[in-house]
């Protein structure tokens, strides 16, 4: 495994812990909680990185 796949695949593995983690503390305190908030901000950051991976790299032009 290369680098590059064992950082999306650490990625994949916190934005999923994240997720669990945000859905538990949202049952148990409402989704208005801080630490809700918080989780759900620490999620965004976490997905904006794998959307950054993951986009399409450009065609470059001929030009």
């Amino acid at each position: 495994m290369n680098s590059d796949s064992h950082t999306q695949d650490h990625l994949c593995y916190q934005i999923e812990q994240l997720r669990h983690q945000m859905v538990s503390l949202g049952t148990a305190h409402g989704l208005l909680h801080p630490d809700v908030q918080q989780c759900s901000r620490d999620l965004d950051l976490l997905l904006v990185q794998y959307h950054l991976i993951h986009r399409p790299r450009p065609a470059f032009s001929s030009c």
